[in-house]
């Protein structure tokens, strides 16, 4: 005699039906817990286990205050991290990592990036942040952290925060201003003596924090997001921007080339 199937997983599988049938559509407000646990006669915990069982399978999200929804299917934003052209401000460049690439990269797949003012704070450097920029001196050294909201079509896509020594941003004082550098950072840092050679990347999985949680309206047992490091390196071989961009889980493709690859490979869209 098999087991009984768990109420939680009963729960789900009929929310999962009634989306399956069309009952219930994309960008539909499903049951609260307190009201499916009372259809159901459960207890609000298994209520909770059965909107967590859902999620699972991707075709419900939950939004922070607002409740939970049937998901909108949508394809990934592709994001090419590696060209031979190092300057992410100039036209056409196809990488989408960083500045006026990230719109590029929209535009080629037929989407409109967005980005928030940038905010701008002063802090004491991490230590990661003090080894990435080989900051010297008192052990916590003050950087300049400024962090822009990206979005793909109005939707959140990722976070975006780059980081400076203060001794540099208090040179080049754009840093410290909350507007967009019209001509990018790295066009803007040139004039400053820093001409961008090279980068080192990196790469983490790791739990969305708080803030993340807030802007792409994961719910507690979210998938992990990625997170990319770029320290950039100027002539003398020194590190002089650190940029860290986490991406939300699910709604990004990152894609590298190496080598001889055909033009029609690196469209996104064939």
């Amino acid at each position: 005699m098999s087991p009984a199937t768990p109420r939680y997983i009963e729960i789900a599988r009929a929310l999962q039906k009634r989306i399956e049938s069309g009952e219930l559509l994309p960008g539909d407000q499903l049951p609260t817990e307190h009201e499916l646990a009372g259809e159901w006669n459960v207890s609000p915990n298994t209520a909770k286990q059965a909107m967590k069982e859902l999620r699972r399978s991707g075709r419900v999200e939950t939004l922070p205050h607002r409740g939970s929804f049937v998901s909108k299917e949508s394809t990934p934003f592709v994001i090419t991290l590696n060209d031979v052209d190092l300057d992410e401000d100039l036209p056409g460049r196809p990488g989408g990592g960083e500045g006026r690439a990230f719109v590029d990269e929209a535009e080629r797949q037929g989407l409109r990036a967005t980005s928030s003012l940038p905010r701008v704070s002063i802090a004491q450097a991490t230590d990661a942040q003090k080894s990435a920029l080989r900051l010297r001196g008192e052990p916590r050294p003050q950087i300049v952290r400024r962090t822009q909201q990206r979005f793909i079509d109005g939707k959140p896509n990722s976070l975006q925060h780059s980081y400076f020594a203060l001794e540099l941003a208090l040179t080049a004082q754009a840093l410290l201003a909350e507007n967009e550098i019209a001509e990018g950072s790295v066009a803007y840092l040139r004039k400053h003596g820093h001409v961008q050679v090279g980068y080192e990347d990196g790469f983490d999985a790791r739990p969305p924090t708080a803030e993340e949680m807030e802007f792409f309206g994961l719910p507690r047992d979210s998938l992990a997001v990625i997170e990319h490091s770029r320290t950039a390196f100027d002539q003398n071989g020194e590190p002089f921007r650190l940029t860290v961009t986490v991406y939300k889980p699910g709604a990004n493709r990152i894609r590298f080339f190496a080598g001889d690859v055909p033009d029609g490979a690196r469209n996104p869209a064939s």
